[in-house]
């Protein structure tokens, strides 16, 4: 895995050797897609199947703060729209019991099914 998001060396490393590659979330969704379609055209320059690497993102969720389980599902379902088969979350509220218990409970059986 490689992670990381610069277009002309970090994706263009990740096209030619990578199995897989990590994107952060807090970059916005458009340059996330801008680095997909990136990542695309380098593959297609390498001779590369851009559907062999497996896409991942990271981002932080707030359950105890400014993020509903609503919201939460809502970007899972369009990352893996974009094409992204795992989501990495850092949970800044984690040491507070309720917020891990939600995400476990409400997030992952809904995501599941993504």
């Amino acid at each position: 895995m490689i992670g990381g998001m610069g277009p002309n060396k970090t994706l263009r490393l990740v096209a030619q050797y990578a199995d897989a590659c990590n994107m952060f979330e807090g970059a916005g969704l458009d340059k996330m897609q801008q680095a997909l379609d990136t990542l695309k055209a380098h593959c297609d320059t390498l001779g590369r199947d851009y559907a062999t690497i497996e896409k991942t993102s990271l981002g932080s969720v707030h359950l105890s703060g400014k993020d509903s389980v609503t919201d939460v599902l809502a970007r899972l379902k369009t990352l893996s729209t974009m094409g992204f088969s795992h989501a990495i979350f850092n949970m800044p509220d984690v040491y507070q019991r309720t917020p891990l218990h939600t995400f476990a409970k409400e997030i992952l059986p809904a995501a599941k099914e993504l």
